[in-house]
Parts: structure tokens; C-alpha cells; sequence
């Protein structure tokens, strides 16, 4: 990321920096013309006009599906399905998500952090609270994430204190399989991740429980990565039909490497050859006036741009109520 940025800034591009992307701009006519950007230091809006546009704007994991952590960073809210989808573009497969199996659940600070599958590849098993082996630790993600998640609710998983619940990874196996060093050899990167929290990985297991990690479905794209939307493409995890309803891991690198080259170089070489549109916001009061034809509201703003991870008063009244049930007498 860093030598990309270095890259833009070498050509002389302007780059807007800490300015999200809340809605697109249309010529009335269905057809992408630009974006309204919100910068989040002063609260401006911000009008750009562009002749294509390519949304890259990521999963959608900080939304939480059925309360698991995740992996994604904090913009990932699925802004780019939302707005793609006032805009008329067609979404498909955005019912699936992907889990990976090893998200770290102990200590706090590293929930939703990635524990390297790596491990598993070199030997390391995971165990449930009986000291027992109860899957191929090398099937596919969503064989060994519903495994983990059967243990767990069948109530052979380990409680942390804080009340989360996963399965250990046994680290230390490695280094009793391959030799002394191992661990810190091949993992030098996680050692000194958990090392932080005085937790020495070539000694104790890793507590772990599958995570929120790649949303499957997006908006629906063609070969250059263009949506059905004119001058609208769309690359990365944004963009939905290449894994279908599963993903196997590292396929993700397709929606970046490939499909971000192809979807630049069309929207580069049409631009060059197209006038700017007009810019209008018609296909929102486009897609409002249908919603509300059909009954269809919700208090919710979208798009969202971050999650909101403060607690209401009454979930931390209800919180404190169920601390003091726990409490012995």
C-alpha cells in the first residue's frame, strides 16, 4: 500500500485522503458521472466530477453478521453495495459471507485478529476443551469454521473470562514436531503479535474462533469489472460473481490483482474518450420514491461510512445487571 501511494504521489495525482465516498453522481439517465466525498476532518462535502468510477470500498464485515468479530477494517460497512445499488447496478450473492476458521479470541485486544492458517498447514491441531482432535484441521474454511462453531455450542468450547468461547490451536505442537524454533522460524510475525500481551505461542496454544473475514457477493460485474451500470466498475471485494456462493483461500488476489487491472485500464481508455455528463443525485429520489411505494423505511443512515461501537445506556445497565447475576453470593 505504501509503494502504491508513493506511486500516485510520484505521478502528481491529487489524492483526497480521509474523504469517504457517501453517494455517486448520475446523468439522469443511468449512467455514473462522479461522486459526493464527505471529508471527515472539516464535515465538507466534496463534488467530483469523473467520466468512469471504480468502487473499491471493501467487505462489509464491520457490519457484524450474527454478532461475530471480523477481520476488516473499520470502513468495511458495504457503502459500495449500497451505493451501487441506488445507482441501478445489480447485486448478487450478497447472502454469503466467508468465515475464517482462526480469528483470535483471547486476549481481547486481538479479537477479530487473524491467527495464520499457516499453522494448520505445518501440523498444528485444534483441539476443543476435552483435549480432543474433532476435525481435518486442512478442509476447506467452511468445513473447519462450522466444525468450530458446532464444538463451541455443543459445549465443548473454552469460556474466556470476558465470556467469548473458542477452540485451541496448538502452537506448540510445531516445535515438538519440527524442532525447537520453529514456531518463532516460520511465525515470527504472530510471535511477537501475542509476545505483546506476555503470551509465548511456542508454549501455550492460541484460543481461537472463526471470524467475519470476506464477503463472497458484490455487485454484479462484467469482464472488465464494469457493473450494469454505465461508466460504473468495480474491483476488489466490492464486486460479486467471480467465487460464486464459496471462496477458496487466496482467491481474493483475482478480484484485486486481475480484475482492478482490467476495470483501470477500461475506465482509463473510456474516459479518454467520452464528455463529462451531467452530475445529479435523480436516481436517489429515484430509489426513495420506490421504497417508499413500497413501504419500505428504516432509521438506519446509509451509508454508514464507520461502524458505531458505543455502547447505549441501557445495553450497559443490562450489562452490569448480568455481571452482578455471575457474582457469587
Amino acid at each position: 500500500m505504501r509503494v502504491l501511494k508513493d506511486e500516485v504521489l510520484n505521478q502528481k495525482i491529487q489524492l483526497l485522503e480521509f474523504c469517504a465516498a457517501i453517494e455517486l453522481l448520475s446523468d439522469g439517465k443511468r449512467t455514473c458521472t462522479g461522486a459526493v466525498l464527505r471529508d471527515l476532518d472539516n464535515k465538507r462535502f466534496i463534488v467530483v466530477a469523473a467520466k468512469t468510477v471504480i468502487l473499491a470500498t471493501g467487505g462489509i464485515g464491520r457490519l457484524h453478521i450474527q454478532g461475530f468479530p471480523t477481520s476488516n477494517h473499520y470502513g468495511a460497512t458495504g457503502d459500495g453495495l449500497t451505493m451501487a445499488y441506488r445507482m441501478g447496478a445489480k447485486l448478487m450473492h450478497v447472502d454469503t459471507f466467508q468465515y475464517h476458521p482462526s480469528g483470535a479470541v483471547y486476549p481481547e485486544q486481538l479479537i477479530g485478529a487473524l491467527v495464520t492458517e499457516g499453522i494448520r498447514s505445518e501440523g498444528g491441531h485444534l483441539v476443543n476443551a476435552k483435549g480432543e482432535r474433532f476435525i481435518n484441521e486442512l478442509d476447506t474454511r467452511d468445513v473447519v469454521s462450522s466444525s468450530i462453531i458446532r464444538e463451541c455450542e455443543e459445549g465443548r468450547g473454552i469460556r474466556t473470562m470476558s465470556g467469548r468461547v473458542g477452540v485451541w490451536l496448538d502452537t506448540p505442537l510445531l516445535d515438538v514436531e519440527h524442532g525447537p524454533g520453529t514456531v518463532q522460524k516460520h511465525f515470527p510475525a504472530m510471535v511477537t503479535q501475542f509476545e505483546r500481551f506476555g503470551i509465548d505461542i511456542s508454549k501455550d496454544p492460541v484460543l481461537i474462533y472463526p471470524t467475519l473475514h470476506y464477503q463472497n457477493g458484490g455487485v454484479k460485474i462484467d469482464t472488465n469489472g464494469e457493473s450494469e451500470t454505465k461508466n460504473l466498475f468495480v474491483a476488489g471485494e466490492a464486486s460479486g460473481g467471480l467465487h460464486g456462493r464459496n471462496r477458496l483461500m487466496g482467491n481474493s488476489l483475482l478480484d484485486l490483482m486481475v480484475f482492478g487491472k482490467r476495470s483501470g485500464n477500461t475506465a482509463a481508455a473510456r474516459a479518454a474518450t467520452i464528455f463529462q455528463g451531467d452530475l445529479t443525485l435523480e436516481h436517489v429520489a429515484r430509489f426513495r420514491s420506490e421504497a417508499k411505494k413500497h413501504g419500505v423505511s428504516s432509521d438506519v443512515v446509509s451509508p454508514m461510512v464507520l461502524p458505531s461501537y458505543a455502547r447505549k445506556e441501557g445495553e450497559r445497565r443490562e450489562e452490569r445487571t448480568e455481571r452482578r447475576k455471575g457474582l457469587p453470593s
